[in-house]
């Protein structure tokens, strides 16, 4: 086997020129490929109450129905609501849990909901997470146009910020936050049943 001593002797360009130059080969290729990838047009509440009664535009909650219906969300099975997260949905919203975009009928359930690629398409969550997955998901598997897709980033926890802001169901505080609920929730989801 023969060493090419080339490099030792100059004929190629020393290592502290070449790095730099590959460094920028680099940053400018995934600078140019994150422009060409779909992007989702973020929202603030505004554009929310201005746009969820017209024609053509959809509201939709991606969390849980029991969420949406006004159980407030909690940290884990036997945990307390999230602070600050109350349980319920913006008026107007249609519910469109995110789990159940993973199901066979997933197209036509969008469909039934509104979810179309004609339609504007608002997504929100308690913060921002899962709704941002969920446009992912519609532009991925089921070729949505991102300029179709708007991301109310903020979410319940920013609709929430003004007290004008309403959620309904407008009774979905109690149970959800009361001690006692919460005591019979974990009663009977952690396999204890009267405290034995």
């Amino acid at each position: 086997m023969k060493i090419n001593l080339n490099y030792l002797h100059g004929k190629y360009p020393p290592l502290d020129i070449v790095a730099p130059v590959i460094f920028v080969l680099v940053f400018f290729t995934m600078l140019m490929y994150s422009r060409l990838e779909p992007h989702v047009e973020e929202v603030n509440m505004k554009y929310v109450i201005m746009n969820r009664y017209k024609p053509g535009f959809v509201l939709v909650d991606v969390r849980s129905e029991a969420i949406y219906d006004g159980r407030a969300p909690y940290i884990g099975m036997k945990m307390p609501p999230q602070e600050g997260v109350p349980g319920g949905h913006i008026p107007g919203a249609v519910s469109f849990p995110a789990k159940d975009l993973n199901v066979a009928a997933a197209a036509a359930a969008l469909a039934k909901v509104g979810i179309t690629r004609e339609n504007n398409i608002i997504l929100y969550c308690n913060t921002g997470v899962l709704s941002g997955r969920f446009g992912d998901a519609l532009i991925r598997k089921f070729n949505f146009s991102p300029s179709k897709i708007k991301h109310y980033t903020g979410g319940i926890v920013n609709w929430t910020k003004d007290e004008e802001n309403v959620l309904l169901p407008e009774d979905h505080d109690p149970p959800y936050y009361s001690e006692d609920y919460w005591v019979s929730y974990m009663d009977k989801y952690s396999g204890n049943s009267g405290g034995k």
